[in-house]
């Protein structure tokens, strides 16, 4: 089974689009180590995310790139401050509507 991860990018504090997208690649790493220790999480064998290339990839292309990874994995995990991010939120309606497991940082 695959595990999404939704962090916020902009809502990030940075200023420009890469640089928000390379911060969000290292939060990504970071969780991805904190999930993987996680008991609750055993079921889940790849944890999926997307492959930011920030210095070329345009915020429609990261979009549509964070949205096709949902539709392919089995469940989501919502990070801290999601609620506050418009892409976080699609990637939510779309686990939402195609019926993915969901879990929410703040919910855990």
């Amino acid at each position: 089974m695959k595990l999404y991860i939704s962090t916020p990018i902009n809502a990030r504090q940075e200023k420009t689009f890469p640089e928000k997208l390379r911060a969000a690649k290292r939060r990504v790493e970071l969780l991805k180590e904190i999930i993987h220790d996680d008991s609750r999480f055993n079921q889940f064998d790849r944890i999926a995310h997307t492959n930011f290339d920030a210095p070329v990839m345009s915020e429609a292309a990261a979009m549509g790139a964070c949205v096709r990874s949902v539709l392919e994995s089995d469940a989501i995990y919502l990070d801290n401050g999601w609620q506050a991010s418009k892409g976080c939120n699609l990637e939510y309606r779309a686990a939402k509507i195609y019926g993915k497991q969901i879990y929410e940082h703040d919910k855990l």
